[in-house]
C-alpha cells in the first residue's frame, strides 16, 4: 500500500533488529522502500544491503550527503557511473543537495558537489534525492540551471512559495514525520496545496518520528502515522493518500 521513499534501515549501529524492522513495516503496509546512500562508504553498504535482501522489495541509491560534499570527485563519479550501469537496484542519485544550517562544507564545496552529482543524474537519466536546509534559494536556483526535472525534495520543509516553485517544475515533495509537529501547520497547509501526482510520502528513519510516537527510534512501519496526517490535510481517505504516493513513487523511481 505505501513506499517509504528515504529510509536509512542499513544503518547497523541503528538497527541491530532490522529483519524484525522489515517485518513489521511489511505488516503495517509499508512494502516497498528506497534505501538512501548519504556517503559513498554508506551508499555501497545501502546497495549490498538491498541485495542481501532479495525477499523484500528494496532499492538503493548513491549519493553524497552535502555534510560530506569534500568527498565527492571525479573518481567517485565515475565509480557511481559504472555502478548505475551494471546495477539495476540502483534507482536513484542522491542525497546530495545544500545545507546551510550545519554549514559542515563550505558553501562552494557544496554547490560544486550538488551540481556535479545533478550532472550525472542527468547523464543517467535517474531521479534525484535532494537534501535542503537553509538553502532554498541557492537550491532551487541550481536545480533549475542544471535542467533535471526528475527531483524528490526529500523531508520537505520549505515556505509554500518554494514549494509553488518545485510544482511548477514538476518537482517532488515528499512529506516525512515533520509534517506531524503541532507547529508545523504551514507543512499542513503546503500539503494542502500541493498536487496529487507531486507528493511522496517517507521516514528518513531513523530520524523523524511522527508525533504520536515521539520518543522512539523511527522505523518504516511509523510511516503510516504521516500517511494519516497527510490524508487529513488533504481531506482524503488514508487508502487514496497510499494509492497515490505509491504511484508517484513507482512511476519516478522507474519501478
Amino acid at each position: 500500500m505505501f513506499i517509504d521513499t528515504h529510509s536509512h534501515i542499513h544503518f547497523r549501529k541503528e538497527f541491530p533488529d532490522v529483519e524484525e524492522i522489515l517485518a513489521r513495516a511489511k505488516l503495517a503496509g509499508v512494502s516497498r522502500q528506497i534505501i538512501v546512500g548519504c556517503t559513498v562508504k554508506d551508499s555501497y553498504e545501502a546497495l549490498e544491503f538491498v541485495k542481501a535482501h532479495k525477499d523484500f522489495s528494496l532499492w538503493a541509491t548513491l549519493g553524497v550527503h552535502p555534510h560530506n560534499a569534500n568527498d565527492w570527485n571525479d573518481e567517485i563519479s565515475e565509480r557511481f557511473r559504472l555502478t548505475v550501469q551494471h546495477e539495476k537496484k540502483v534507482v536513484a542519485l542522491g542525497e546530495m543537495g545544500l545545507d546551510y544550517f550545519r554549514n559542515f562544507q563550505p558553501k562552494d564545496v557544496q554547490e560544486k558537489a550538488f551540481r556535479e552529482q545533478l550532472l550525472l543524474a542527468k547523464d543517467l537519466d535517474l531521479p534525484v534525492v535532494v537534501h535542503v536546509r537553509d538553502a532554498w534559494e541557492d537550491a532551487l536556483n541550481i536545480l533549475h540551471e542544471s535542467g533535471n526535472t526528475k527531483v524528490i525534495l526529500h523531508c520537505f520543509t520549505g515556505e509554500l512559495q518554494y514549494a509553488k516553485t518545485c510544482w511548477e517544475r514538476g518537482y517532488h515533495t515528499s512529506f516525512s514525520g515533520v509534517l506531524t509537529y503541532p507547529k508545523n501547520e504551514y507543512l499542513r497547509e503546503v500539503a494542502r496545496q500541493a498536487p496529487a501526482e507531486n507528493i511522496l510520502l517517507e521516514t528518513d528513519c531513523p530520524y523523524l518520528t511522527p508525533q504520536v510516537l515521539r520518543g522512539k527510534r523511527n522505523e518504516p512501519a511509523f510511516m503510516v502515522e504521516t500517511a494519516k496526517v497527510l490524508a487529513e490535510a488533504r481531506g482524503v481517505k488514508l487508502e487514496k493518500i497510499g494509492e497515490q504516493t505509491t504511484s508517484n513513487a513507482l512511476k519516478l523511481f522507474g519501478v
